[in-house]
């Protein structure tokens, strides 16, 4: 049964991950605009796209819940509520951010919210497992991180918002590759001594 458990959970990972980048792929292409020039969110209001992009993002954001609260109840002995509630709340509010047209100002609120909830979520969570699994804590810590500083600088560098959407969300989709196939990294990392 826990065999079945490991190999749903890569699979779930994969998943995840592919329908993202599908659906990007997908809407750029029928969009046909550079991501310089827009933010993901206008993939939710264009006709041709919204179908597509809105499904998407709701099912990702499912599947991304239901890694966070697994990943939860895996690693740590008892459920603690602080996890609980800044995942399923940062989470609400990306599945708002795709209910809500991006042309209200509430829509953009929502995605700040989801952007620092899911990190700062990562990161706590990276912190309160570094004791019991300090490989897979210092790695989400550094995941956190580097999901709050790349695409804060990305922003800098071009004004464009599609890019740092892009950006952390690559970097939550390898947190959570990370996670699903952690026996497998945590084997590569004491190979390569660490």
């Amino acid at each position: 049964m826990k065999d079945k458990i490991l190999k749903l959970k890569k699979w779930h990972s994969i998943v995840s991950s592919l329908l993202f980048i599908a659906s990007l792929f997908i809407c750029s292409y029928l969009v046909n605009k550079d991501l310089s020039e827009i933010s993901l969110s206008h993939f939710g209001i264009n006709k041709e796209t919204s179908t597509i992009w809105n499904t998407s993002l709701f099912i990702v954001g499912i599947l991304l819940w239901i890694d966070s609260i697994r990943n939860i109840y895996h690693f740590f002995n008892s459920f603690p509520n602080i996890l609980v509630f800044s995942f399923t709340t940062s989470i609400i509010f990306l599945l708002l951010t795709a209910s809500i047209d991006m042309n209200s100002y509430i829509h953009n609120i929502f995605a700040v919210f989801y952007f620092f909830g899911y990190t700062i979520s990562m990161f706590i969570f990276g912190k309160m497992l570094l004791k019991s699994d300090f490989r897979i804590g210092i790695t989400s810590i550094l995941i956190s991180i580097l999901c709050f500083i790349v695409p804060s600088i990305s922003f800098l560098m071009s004004d464009a918002l599609a890019y740092p959407e892009i950006v952390h969300t690559m970097f939550v989709l390898i947190w959570v590759i990370f996670l699903s196939w952690e026996i497998e990294y945590k084997n590569f990392l004491k190979k390569i001594g660490f």
